[in-house]
């Protein structure tokens, strides 16, 4: 089996060598360190049968270049392996059709089995985002935004949240907006439980 491992940085390359050959056992690497090399060796070498690749390389255009190999080498299965993490990039890399897995490069060595197996096997591998472990961050509120977020958890509306402060409702509309974006959270019911089951 030969397997193409493509990423800038050499310690990277070595350490997703150990870890592929602790997977799949001894098999055949070939490197690539940008997106331009990524082509050529797919190119040169079609016995190729998994590639795994950085988005973040120089030439890759931020993985626009995935979709050039996908037309080059259509049924080569790729795992993309990336400290780019955002939905926009995930969403769009997982829409080239050989690219069956996406692996955040903070992900643990079981993640990467589970998308090497899947993509051997032609399974697309459901993408979920890292979780930190231990505790959340603590978040911290400014006196005035918790007395909203307290009222907001008494289930008040912005215009009664308003009036027992003795603020506009386009204050507390400002608030909320404040609270969303520190608590990292996109609507009222998020806001209110947030931490509110931790113990």
């Amino acid at each position: 089996m030969t397997v193409l491992i493509a990423d800038d940085h050499v310690l990277v390359r070595d350490g997703i060598r150990l870890l592929v050959s602790s997977i799949l056992g001894p098999v055949r690497f070939l490197e690539a360190g940008d997106g331009p090399a990524v082509l050529r060796v797919a190119r040169l070498h079609p016995e190729i049968s998994l590639a795994l690749i950085d988005l973040n390389m120089p030439g890759m255009e931020k993985g626009f270049r995935l979709t050039d190999l996908a037309r080059q080498r259509p049924s080569l299965p790729v795992v993309v392996v990336s400290a780019l993490t955002s939905p926009d990039v995930v969403r769009r890399t997982l829409a080239i059709p050989n690219v069956y897995a996406f692996v955040p490069k903070s992900a643990t060595s079981d993640r990467m089995r589970a998308a090497i197996e899947a993509a051997r096997f032609g399974i697309r591998l459901p993408y979920a985002p890292v979780v930190e472990q231990g505790l959340a961050p603590e978040v911290t509120l400014t006196p005035r935004l918790e007395e909203v977020r307290a009222l907001l958890r008494k289930g008040l509306s912005n215009k009664l949240i308003a009036s027992t402060l003795g603020i506009s409702e386009g204050t507390v509309k400002n608030h909320m907006t404040e609270i969303f974006r520190a608590l990292n959270v996109s609507n009222r019911t998020q806001a209110a439980r947030h931490n509110a089951d931790t113990v």
